[in-house]
């Protein structure tokens, strides 16, 4: 009776579960084999196996070891960490172990439970709160890394670094994350090849450097769609057509055009960001063939900066893709959401500047110069943004009104004082219009209120950021000048001094006045001496090992303390 009334419960249990009713008693009708039943039941699995075509099969595990169970269950859980924890029923479908309270496999329940790299629940049953029911999850080495963004704060927590393969297991597609964000240079990235695996650190502060030269990138317009969609013909043409754009365009996104050579500024595999998003400047030498299975002398480098060109075998080969005085080529293709839209808009933005600045619409003369010099030119500058619009606004409404003295294809020019000549008709007699303006009224007020408000908006359009490219450090000429030249800066202040009035850099009789202070270092006097260290003793101060007196350690303790006694140092600090 016992028996019986535990298997009642059992079935209770698991009916509830996992929504298995047919295995309630009262369910099933009443037989003469009951008791054999009973008995047979207590051996076999919680969950029948069917080889019904209509239900799924269930994988027979019975020739497995427990081992084997444990990391079948293991590989299935880390497939599935998104999903959180998964209950013993889905276990149970897929991999045909059954982890439920009393079942088979119960040997194998307690070996998850007591490894590390498993997350055991315990969660009540939705239908009959009572029972209970464990869960099991896998549980990643970084539990708290669960995007790109908390993945990237566990990397700077991580000082002395991280590995790769500890963080691979932390959610999907992290790997991808990983990738990206050692090709943006927003972590580094060190080659361990004694264990293969890559060491990752917080790379701190950016140092960004934008490269001269406007980028845009040229492709094909997407076709539109036919109207009438029941034209089979027509369809079909269209659908080859975007088919083939769409190749076009992916392909294309890869060499962006640029009006400023960029060889004299960057190299093959350092990172540069176009349209908003990283990629490495392409090294590729095999067409067809992703990065990680290029040869190991044309994969870009870890760092995002190179000291030198890759090797030249890549040259001999040939590299698939371009890089010549008006192409930069990227290893990855554009997004149509991001890089292509920024670029896109960043032309529009340009074009409208452009068009304000050449005296659109004849309302005012042209402007050149200055601020409008910077903002139009392909030469990058470090000059706020806020500020180059306020001084381009200005301009704007300084030329408002002189466009009837020389025209608007008159850019630049000074302006030529006219006479002051009273004619019949025109302002009537007696008026005399402002200098230059001959005889016309003066501007209107609001209108050129409202186009210095269009000026200050165009110039400081946001998209214009997306004009230039921006690399990590400064740019190859720059820094191919400084190595050039750094043994021929003087090491001592009177070297240095008069090469500094040799190039009239400063006049006679002028010291180096240094901006960045020397910090006085904290272990050194005024007189730069090395700083006494003094011990002292606190009252009423008394010795607590007394057990160690007599012994070696004792000794050693008893000259520390009178060596103390006396302020000579002890050890590496004191005790």
């Amino acid at each position: 009776a016992t028996l019986a009334t535990h298997y009642n419960k059992r079935e209770l249990n698991m009916s509830n579960v996992y929504g298995l009713d047919f295995l309630r008693s009262e369910h099933n009708l009443p037989s003469e084999g009951d008791a054999a039943a009973t008995a047979t039941t207590s051996v076999t699995p919680a969950f029948p196996r069917s080889n019904s075509s209509s239900i799924a099969v269930i994988p027979d595990v019975t020739h497995k070891s427990d081992l084997e169970k444990q990391s079948d269950v293991l590989i299935f859980l880390r497939q599935h960490r998104s999903s959180g924890c998964l209950p013993p029923s889905v276990i149970y479908k897929s991999l045909g172990i059954d982890l439920s309270d009393g079942g088979v496999d119960w040997a194998v329940a307690n070996m998850l439970a007591n490894n590390p790299k498993v997350n055991v629940e315990e969660v009540p049953d939705p239908e009959n709160p009572s029972l209970s029911i464990m869960h099991y999850g896998y549980r990643a080495k970084f539990s708290t890394v669960r995007d790109r963004a908390t993945l990237l704060a566990q990397i700077n927590r991580c000082k002395h670094g991280v590995k790769w393969s500890d963080l691979t297991d932390a959610y999907d597609d992290v790997e991808r994350d990983l990738q990206k964000l050692l090709t943006g240079g927003e972590i580094l990235g060190v080659n361990n090849p004694e264990e293969r695996d890559k060491v990752l650190f917080p790379r701190g502060d950016h140092f960004l450097v934008e490269l001269d030269g406007c980028v845009t990138v040229d492709l094909p317009e997407i076709p539109v769609e036919p109207e009438d969609k029941h034209d089979l013909a027509r369809m079909d043409a269209y659908k080859q057509e975007l088919l083939r754009v769409k190749h076009m365009r992916q392909a294309g996104s890869h060499l962006i055009k640029i009006d400023v050579d960029p060889r004299t500024q960057i190299r093959r595999g350092e990172a540069v960001r176009v349209g908003n998003e990283w990629f490495r400047v392409s090294s590729a030498v095999r067409e067809g063939v992703s990065l990680d299975n290029q040869p190991p002398r044309a994969q870009a480098p870890p760092s995002v900066v190179s000291m030198k060109d890759l090797s030249k075998k890549n040259e001999v080969d040939g590299y698939v893709r371009r890089f010549d005085q008006n192409t930069l080529p990227l290893d990855g293709s554009l997004s149509g959401e991001v890089g292509i839209a920024n670029l896109q808009s960043a032309k529009k933005a340009r074009e409208r500047l452009h068009a304000i600045a050449g005296g659109e619409g004849g309302s005012h003369r042209g402007v050149s110069g200055g601020a409008s010099a910077t903002l139009l030119s392909s030469v990058a500058t470090e000059k706020n943004s806020s500020m180059l619009a306020g001084v381009f606004a200005k301009s704007i409404a300084a030329s408002f009104g002189m466009a009837g003295s020389r025209g608007p294809s008159a850019v630049g020019g000074r302006k030529r004082p006219t006479a002051m000549i009273k004619r019949p008709g025109e302002g009537g007699p007696g008026r005399r219009g402002p200098l230059g303006t001959k005889g016309k009224a003066a501007p209107d007020a609001e209108a050129v209120k409202r186009a210095v408000e269009d000026a200050k908006q165009a110039a400081s359009d946001p998209f214009l950021s997306y004009s230039h490219a921006v690399r990590h450090g400064c740019t190859k000429d720059v820094r191919d000048m400084y190595l050039e030249t750094l043994d021929l800066v003087p090491t001592s202040e009177v070297d240095l001094h008069k090469a500094l009035l040799e190039n009239k850099l400063i006049e006679p009789g002028e010291k180096i006045v240094r901006n960045v202070s020397l910090r006085r270092k904290a272990n050194l006097d005024n007189d730069g001496k090395p700083k006494k260290r003094r011990y002292y003793e606190r009252k009423n101060m008394r010795r607590t090992n007394t057990h160690l007196d007599g012994t070696d350690i004792g000794a050693m303790l008893a000259v520390a303390a009178e060596r103390q006694s006396q302020g000579k140092e002890v050890g590496d600090g004191g005790m």
